[in-house]
Parts: structure tokens; sequence; C-alpha cells
């Protein structure tokens, strides 16, 4: 005997294979399950090639307004990989979706949208985010714990392409000022990047660049467009327990730079001395043991002692059209008388 259950199965249920009526048999028998209900329109046993049951051209559209607070997500997703069942190398995906576009797509394929309408009071102290990534790294009580990425952004070129017209771009932030630029807060932030979490903690990198042998990468952080900045790197609020900027040796500052990367003057360390130079070679040099080289030395300013006895250290030099003075001890000035020829 079958006793069809009058009640209206979940989706959920007919996905996971739930039986939509029992069939109770003689007794002391286990029922016999009756085959389960017809799929709904619309859905399918395989998604995209995916071979797993879903909406397949349809929509799902979650509406979340009730009549007062809810602190329930709309949409929860939990996802546990049991100990020992997961594959090496595999990627185990808790929400994923799947986009394509065509050749003449005229449109912005977004795969994934967050989008809040954010109208918080600024003195509740709510942080409101559209998108959030956030990786809680603990210990497993067996081993080091494994890398985390609260973020992942990947754009691989696989186009073949010799010299690619379109970029392509790891992760862009563009944070949008439409207010009058008389705002005097400055409180528009294109990328915060704050590390350690507690006091004492310690962070191996803020920002860290890094290549495959043999990668080139044309410009590690570069400040483009006509407008105007401010400070271009501000360490002023540091405190360092090295230098503020660390440049290796043979390495060098470009003074006169344009956009597309050209200049003229440098300022570096050739691995003896502190090198001033333009195209045309070094013009100023200061060594470890304070030998200067320069290709000329002019004093602006006269400012000779009123007498031999005027306070001054030993090297210290000045002049007037009449003489050359020099200090040879302590409060102690020679001078030189100057001829024509």
């Amino acid at each position: 005997m079958c006793i069809r259950l009058g009640l209206t199965i979940p989706i959920g249920l007919v996905l996971a294979g739930m039986p939509a009526a029992v069939c109770a048999e003689a007794p002391g028998q286990p029922p016999a399950l009756a085959p389960p209900l017809a799929w709904p329109p619309g859905f399918s046993r395989d998604v995209q090639g995916s071979g797993l049951p879903g909406l397949d051209g349809g929509r799902a559209f979650l509406w979340n307004r009730p009549p007062g607070f809810d602190p329930v997500s709309t949409l929860r997703v939990d996802r546990h990989i049991p100990d020992g069942t997961g594959e090496p190398g595999h990627t185990y995906k808790a929400l994923w979706a799947l986009g394509s576009t065509g050749p003449h797509n005229a449109g912005y394929e977004w795969t994934i949208t967050g989008e809040l309408h954010n109208r918080s009071l600024a003195s509740t102290g709510a942080q409101n985010v559209a998108v959030n990534g956030t990786i809680f790294k603990e210990a497993n009580g067996i081993g080091p714990v494994g890398p985390s990425w609260a973020g992942n952004f990947n754009c691989v070129d696989m186009t073949d392409e010799a010299d690619p017209v379109a970029s392509c771009i790891g992760a862009e932030i563009d944070v949008s000022a439409q207010s009058p630029t008389t705002d005097r807060n400055r409180q528009r932030v294109g990328l915060q990047i704050s590390t350690g979490g507690v006091p004492g903690a310690h962070t191996g990198y803020g920002i860290l660049m890094g290549n495959l042998t043999g990668s080139v990468t044309d410009r590690g952080v570069s400040f483009q467009g006509e407008g105007t900045y401010g400070i271009g790197i501000d360490t002023a609020a540091g405190r360092f327990t090295g230098v503020p900027i660390l440049l290796g040796s043979g390495q060098s500052i470009a003074l006169d730079g344009n956009r597309e990367g050209s200049f003229g003057r440098t300022l570096g360390f050739d691995g003896q001395d502190l090198v001033y130079g333009t195209a045309n070679g070094p013009v100023f040099r200061v060594s470890d043991a304070g030998q200067l080289q320069a290709a000329s030395v002019r004093e602006a300013r006269p400012n000779p002692p009123h007498s031999s006895r005027e306070a001054c250290t030993p090297g210290d030099h000045a002049w007037d059209a009449a003489f050359e003075y020099r200090c040879v001890a302590p409060d102690r000035w020679k001078r030189a008388a100057l001829s024509d020829w």
C-alpha cells in the first residue's frame, strides 16, 4: 500500500533525491520508496555541463525586507570538508558563479556584484561593506596552518596576442569623490592596508610585489593621469627600524622623469661613492671617507673673517676680492693675497 503524502516537498529535498511519497508494505517489512516527483519546469540535472543539478537558464531573485531588523543573512552557504576526504590540488567552492561572454558582447558581464545603498549615520560607527572577504587562520593542533588569502584576484592573459590591446588587471579600485572640492576632511581612501591586528603584532610586508625569474614589471608603483598629488610617498608618520627607502648597490633615484619613464638626472650609489650624474656621466661624488669630487666648486658668499683670531674650525674657507682665507687651527686664520696675471 502506498500512502502519498499531501505535503509540499521543498525543492531542496527533491534535488537531494528525497522521496515525494512513502509506500508501506506488509507489516514487518521496511517501506518501499516511491519514485520521486517530476522535476519542476526550468530545473535541469546538468547545469552548464557541470553534471550538477540546479537552475539552468532560470533566474533566482532573493528579496529580503522584513518589517523589523533582521540579522539573518539573505543567502548563506555552509560548507564543511570532512577530514581525509579532500582531493590533492582540487579547489573547493562554497559559492560558484559561472558567466560567459560572446565576442560581440557590448555590455559588461559581472559574475558577482555587491551593491549596498548606505544611508547609515556616521555617528553610529557602522562599517558598511559591499563585499568583504575574511579568513580566520586558526591552529589545527597538528602542524603549521596552510596559507590563506582573504581576497585573491587573478587575471591570466591566455589570448596569445603578441601585443594585447586591452589591459589585464588583477584588481582595480576606483573611489569616486563626487561631493564638492571644498571638503576639508579628505576621508576618501583609494586603498587602505592595516596590518598587525593587535599592539605588538608583527607583519612581514605591508605591500609585497614579486616577479618570477625572467619576468618583468615596468613600474612597481606608478602615479598616472593629469591629476595633482600632494605627497608621492609619505614616511613622516612611520617609525622605521631600518631605512624608509632601501636601494641596492648600483641603483639610483631619477630626479627628472616624465610619464614615459625617461629621465636624465640621477642620485645613487655605485658601490663606492654617492654619485649625482646626468646622461653625460657623474658630475658629483662623495666617498665614505668624505672625499669630494665635483666638476667645479663655487662659493656664492664671500663671508671673510674680520680678524685672524675670529672664531673658526680648522678647514674653514673664505674669500673676498683681495684674499683667500683658511682656518689652520681653532680660531686661527691665515690669508694669501690675490693678484692679476
